[in-house]
């Protein structure tokens, strides 16, 4: 009889809280809740979450815990706040880890601590490319969004609509991406999550843009999410999360064909999510959507998102991040 012997190393991990937006949701604070609950070798670890304005809590977390990662988000921070900290912390033998979510090179504080980090992790290889590019000292690693599929608001509530209704639900500052769909709604119910796109579109229905907490409770009420972008640097360099989302509430989406929608790696979404050729009306997809379709789509893509659940993804991450100890 063969036996196999597992030893797994133990790893302590500091996330330092630098924003309460959706980017520490994702980036920081949902990848490492759940890291107890990632696999056999994830549960003698231990993370420790902290503002980074809580000096005294982090003084008293590393004066506790030897830390093997230290992890920043770029999003909302000044780096000209902690570099000491930092080289504090380098000194004790931490690796530091910058997450950055989005093209941020030009601002100051981003070069100083791309310089500093040990390691830089990213939603996407066009980011890796961006920041390899512009100062990184080794190729950035992907590490993709995902859901936390345990929290309840990524639970499935099916709806039983007549008619499909369809969903916006980003953010503000894209009046440009819902005017390229070319489509006005008069004839379909639309539910946005922002009030200042009620006359562009013709909105039927608005809700005021919620916490990172409780804002996947609006899928609750849509059959077919919607998904346009124009075609920028900016937004060739986003996640593909709002595809990951529909799918694990089960919801059909309609999206722009470009990245990261059309990104090679997500070849196998392509016979379940539409994606519209820029400069073409979404008119004659968006009236031949039935509820029928919408449901068969969601069924269809929640199969596929599986593997971006967080504590799939938090292997990779994890791989990743002994991989950067071990250097």
């Amino acid at each position: 009889m063969t036996l196999y012997l597992f030893i797994f190393v133990v790893m302590n991990i500091l996330v330092i809280q630098t924003t309460d937006s959706g980017v520490y949701y994702h980036r920081q604070r949902a990848p490492h809740y759940t890291w107890e609950e990632s696999g056999d070798e994830f549960v003698d670890d231990i993370v420790v979450i902290v503002e980074s304005n809580h000096r005294d809590k982090i003084m008293e977390v590393i004066n506790n815990y030897h830390f093997d990662i230290v992890q920043f988000s770029v999003s909302n921070t000044g780096f000209e706040h902690i570099p000491h900290f930092l080289d504090f912390m380098k000194r004790r033998g931490s690796k530091f880890v910058l997450d950055i979510d989005d093209r941020y090179y030009k601002r100051p504080d981003v070069k100083k601590g791309i310089k500093q980090a040990d390691a830089i992790t990213t939603v996407s290889e066009n980011l890796a490319d961006y920041y390899f590019k512009y100062g990184a000292k080794r190729y950035p690693y992907v590490i993709e969004n995902g859901v936390d599929s345990k929290e309840r608001q990524f639970f499935n509530y099916p709806v039983a609509n007549d008619q499909p209704i369809f969903g916006y639900l980003g953010s503000t500052r894209h009046q440009a991406d819902l005017q390229m769909m070319q489509y006005d709604f008069n004839s379909r119910e639309l539910l946005v999550v922002c009030e200042e796109y009620k006359d562009i579109l013709n909105v039927n229905h608005y809700t005021t843009l919620k916490h990172w907490n409780e804002y996947a409770w609006e899928y609750n009420a849509i059959d077919v999410a919607l998904a346009p972008l124009i075609d920028t640097t900016f937004n060739n360099s986003k996640s593909f999360l709002k595809v990951i989302e529909a799918g694990f509430k089960k919801k059909g989406i309609i999206c722009s064909d470009i990245e990261p929608y059309n990104r090679k790696i997500h070849d196998d979404f392509k016979d379940v999510i539409d994606l519209i050729p820029l400069g073409t009306s979404w008119k004659d997809r968006i009236e031949s959507y039935t509820v029928e379709e919408a449901h068969q789509r969601g069924e269809e893509l929640y199969k596929l998102v599986q593997p971006y659940e967080l504590r799939n993804l938090n292997k990779k991450r994890r791989d990743i991040y002994q991989e950067i100890i071990n250097r």
